[in-house]
């Protein structure tokens, strides 16, 4: 293997490292602060929660829309978070296809112990570098995610690559 290809595979074993320290010590630090061990987090019920946290009471719809979730994924994950008691769902007694969730009690203390939880992770995570490092990681990782958002949204690989 010459040197070009042994180089590129250290940088991606690099970030693959790095990202499964990250989601690793993210795991750990959910666990050790939250008390229900049987409850089913990922995040996509993260996401969820914290959209209705955000907007009080949201239309099913528009969590669908808002993650660009299917409406059968955003069920799916709905139905878990009830059966968890994290939120509720009430039809309108207008119109009884628009179904609105909100969180319950426990819902608003989960989502807040898991942003809470985030934050720690990033105080930890940039706890190494100086504030001069932190500020070009932050410029970085914005750059590379737009990048990648643009080659997401390509309608074609050839336009995705310019």
């Amino acid at each position: 293997m010459d040197h070009y290809n042994h180089e590129f595979t250290r940088q991606l074993d690099a970030i693959d490292q790095l990202t499964e320290a990250f989601l690793k010590y993210k795991i750990k630090l959910f666990e050790s602060k939250h008390n229900e061990p049987d409850l089913r987090m990922n995040p996509t019920k993260y996401h969820i929660l914290k959209a209705i946290y955000q907007c009080g009471s949201c239309m099913v719809v528009d969590i669908s829309r808002q993650l660009q979730l299917s409406s059968g994924a955003t069920t799916i994950s709905l139905n878990q978070l009830e059966q968890d008691e994290l939120i509720v769902r009430l039809r309108s007694k207008e119109d009884r296809r628009t179904v609105k969730t909100t969180l319950t009690d426990k819902g608003k203390r989960v989502i807040e112990e898991a942003m809470h939880i985030r934050n720690q992770l990033l105080v930890d995570m940039l706890e190494p570098l100086t504030p001069e490092e932190q500020e070009q990681f932050f410029r970085l990782t914005e750059k590379i995610a737009k990048r990648l958002s643009k080659k997401i949204e390509a309608p074609n690989a050839k336009e995705a690559g310019s």
